[in-house]
């Protein structure tokens, strides 16, 4: 397997935390060498990549088929009256297979993993419930879930456009009544679309 790939799925595994000098003492080599196995891509051995998997806990070749999803365990996106964000910083790292990030259509580069809290989305979304965002996915299609930022405030909601200059801001609670951004009265109103609400999963109690 190629130096390149070995590396980026070993920086997926350990959250960006390897350099290539570091590598370079697992594999008993220089950093001339490690230089010159990473500008010519060069072909580590079987030997080298055990090396790396025992000096890391990993398992370099079953995750070649998966990609790594970032989850910011302090995000959360309200389903009631809103929350403040402070901390963005990844925290873990949620590993899928390839055919399942096409399957659910996301980037993944652009995607990542939050939290919902609240209820305002149920029965659909309940406050725990793990969301996939996908960030590339901004354009707004009528009954889709997306993660909104609205007066400095993060949620997750239903959108619907009502017009070129109007959106609907659904709860699938009846509970809470629809919100509509008129952007024809205040063009600078604080509205963002953050992305596409892909997947929810929870942990059943």
């Amino acid at each position: 397997m190629r130096f390149s790939k070995v590396y980026s799925i070993l920086q997926n595994l350990t959250y960006g935390n390897i350099s290539q000098a570091e590598l370079g003492r697992v594999l008993g080599v220089s950093r001339s060498n490690i230089n010159y196995k990473k500008d010519n891509d060069v072909d580590l051995s079987d030997d080298d990549i055990k090396k790396i998997e025992e000096a890391y806990n990993v398992n370099i070749l079953q995750d070649d088929n998966c990609i790594a999803i970032p989850v910011r365990g302090e995000v959360e996106a309200s389903m009631g009256y809103g929350v403040t964000v402070t901390n963005e910083a990844q925290t873990a790292s949620y590993r899928i297979s390839r055919e399942l990030a096409r399957d659910l259509n996301i980037q993944p580069m652009s995607s990542e993993i939050i939290f919902a809290r609240g209820n305002s989305m149920e029965p659909t979304i309940i406050g725990g419930d793990s969301l996939l965002i996908d960030r590339s996915k901004v354009e707004v299609y009528d009954g889709k879930i997306y993660c909104v930022r609205i007066d400095g405030q993060l949620y997750a909601k239903r959108l619907q456009r009502i017009a070129k200059d109007k959106i609907k801001v659904i709860s699938d609670n009846k509970d809470y009544e629809p919100i509509i951004i008129d952007f024809s009265k205040n063009e600078n109103y604080d509205f963002e679309v953050i992305g596409e609400v892909r997947w929810s999963g929870r942990v059943f109690k």
